[in-house]
Order: C-alpha cells, then sequence, then structure tokens
C-alpha cells in the first residue's frame, strides 16, 4: 500500500509539474496546428463532418513502438490524459469519448490505456449552428516505456465542411464501435454489485454480469469518487449464463464506506463494450 501511495504522489506532481516542464510538440505550420508531432507520438485533431446538430470531431494519438498512453483510470501509475477546449469559439458543447482501454504491466505495476494509437471521438454542439466552430485544444497527456515523457500540444481546426475528411469519418466510425455503450438492448446485463471480502478480511468488489459469451475473455473496469482503485477482476465462478468477478480495493480507509455510492464500469467483452451506472450494495 505504501509503494501504491508513493507512486499516486509521484504520478500527481508530475502531472502538476508537466504544464508547466513539458515542452510542445512541433506544430506543422501549413496545417494551422491540426496536426503536431514529436519523438515518441504524434497527435491530430479529425474532422468526420456534422450530423444530427453536432460536428463529429475526434483526437487521435500515434505512438512509437513500444511506448503506451493512459486511459482516465490509469491504473497503478500513470497520467490520465486533459483536455481544454477553453480557447474554443462558437462551441456550446464538447463531449470527449473514450474507447476501452487495455491492461499492461511494467516495472511500475499494472497500467490502463493505450498502445500503437487510439482515436477519441469528440461531439461538438455549435452554439451557432450559421457559423463554424474554432475548435482549440490544449492537450495533457503522458507516453511511458522505461520512463514517462509529459507532452503538451496546441491543437486548433475550423470545423466546417472544407476541413471534413472521408478518413477522418472513418476513424471516427471506427473509435465509435469500440466506445462502452449502456442502455437497455444491450447483451450484457450487469446484475448485481456489492462490498464483499475475501478469506484474509480484504475488501472486494463483487460483481455478477449475465450474457457473456466468454467470461475468460473479459474485463471490468471500475471508477468512483475518491481514492479507491480497483485492480484486475478475478473469475469467481460462472453458471447459467451468469459470471460472478471480483475486484480486490485499494486505497480504502473504511470499506464500508462504498456502500451506497454510485460506480460505473466499463467492460469489455472481446466484442460489444458495455458501461453501467449502479449503486454497490
Amino acid at each position: 500500500m505504501i509503494v501504491r501511495i508513493a507512486r499516486l504522489l509521484v504520478c500527481a506532481v508530475f502531472t502538476a509539474l508537466a504544464w508547466f516542464v513539458a515542452a510542445p510538440l512541433t506544430a506543422h505550420a501549413e496545417q494551422q496546428a491540426r496536426e503536431v508531432k514529436g519523438d515518441f507520438s504524434a497527435v491530430r485533431l479529425l474532422n468526420g463532418g456534422e450530423k444530427d446538430g453536432a460536428w463529429q470531431a475526434g483526437i487521435h494519438i500515434t505512438i512509437q513502438p513500444g511506448w503506451k498512453t493512459y486511459w482516465r483510470v490509469p491504473g497503478e501509475s500513470g497520467v490520465p490524459p486533459q483536455f481544454d477546449w477553453s480557447g474554443s469559439v462558437n462551441a456550446a458543447s464538447i463531449a470527449v469519448d473514450m474507447p476501452v482501454p487495455i491492461r499492461f504491466s511494467d516495472g511500475n505495476g499494472d497500467g490502463i490505456g493505450y498502445k500503437t494509437e487510439v482515436v477519441f471521438p469528440v461531439s461538438v454542439k455549435p452554439a451557432d449552428p450559421a457559423l463554424p466552430v474554432q475548435l482549440a485544444l490544449k492537450l495533457f497527456y503522458a507516453v511511458c516505456n522505461d520512463i514517462c515523457v509529459p507532452v503538451v500540444a496546441d491543437l486548433k481546426l475550423d470545423l466546417k465542411a472544407e476541413t471534413t475528411s472521408a478518413s477522418d469519418r472513418f476513424r471516427l466510425g471506427l473509435a465509435a464501435n469500440d466506445v462502452p455503450r449502456d442502455g437497455p438492448g444491450q447483451p450484457v446485463t450487469v446484475r448485481s454489485m456489492r462490498l464483499a471480502e475475501t478469506g484474509d478480511g480484504k475488501p472486494v468488489l463483487e460483481i455478477t454480469v449475465e450474457g457473456l459469451a466468454d467470461p475468460t475473455n473479459a474485463d471490468i473496469f471500475a471508477e468512483t469518487d475518491g481514492n479507491a482503485y480497483f485492480r484486475k477482476p478475478e473469475l469467481a465462478g460462472s453458471s447459467s449464463g451468469e459470471a460472478t468477478y471480483r475486484l480486490r480495493i485499494d486505497g480504502l480507509a473504511d470499506p464500508d464506506s462504498l456502500k451506497g455510492k454510485p460506480l460505473h464500469l466499463t467492460i469489455a467483452t472481446g466484442g460489444t463494450n458495455i458501461a453501467h451506472e449502479g449503486l454497490v450494495q
């Protein structure tokens, strides 16, 4: 536990300082900062066109082999991405989706994130639909191998017909398929989420799921407010279409404080990825 707290403190300091010490990536002037490149990664804004009154934009990060970047819950160590859209013009709302991540292990412990590349779909609703949206993003993220390198990228793109790309639309369509979805009609259903204990008295989150085609090939990422960190799920048993998993919990001084608390699940099934909101029993 002490080691984990130390890692979290290092990550917090790393995040706070990175805005001041990270060198910005090199912008391609002819692309009006739509794309910037560095030694270990590159990032580009996408424009897939307008649909149902909103622009379908995106953030495409490519990563050098052997390096990775992180999800919003980065695991035992790592740094989540941060998106600052405050410089945008004519944007009433901007929403970023995150595709389902993967787990990886290294010398710093278990991480959660992406390798090779990731596309974050972005839905942008204009304040005035008759005018173009000037999208401005100050993006902070980290790419890590044996060391972590902070990255600050300033990107800009006018969302209009002239900057729309068929290849961007294609990439965004693929990424949208990997974004977890909730609501009725999903093939996988969460039956229960409850606090339990292991034989040695350690707290675990016990989750029962129905409808998984292959319970041994699923992963569950759990999120809640506070310092609780949920480890990789262990399959405790399965029968009659239901599977029960146990996730060890770190960072809780009082495990009972989790009861009745809202919890967000992302379930990677190897097919359709599921999002679920509920209360811990």
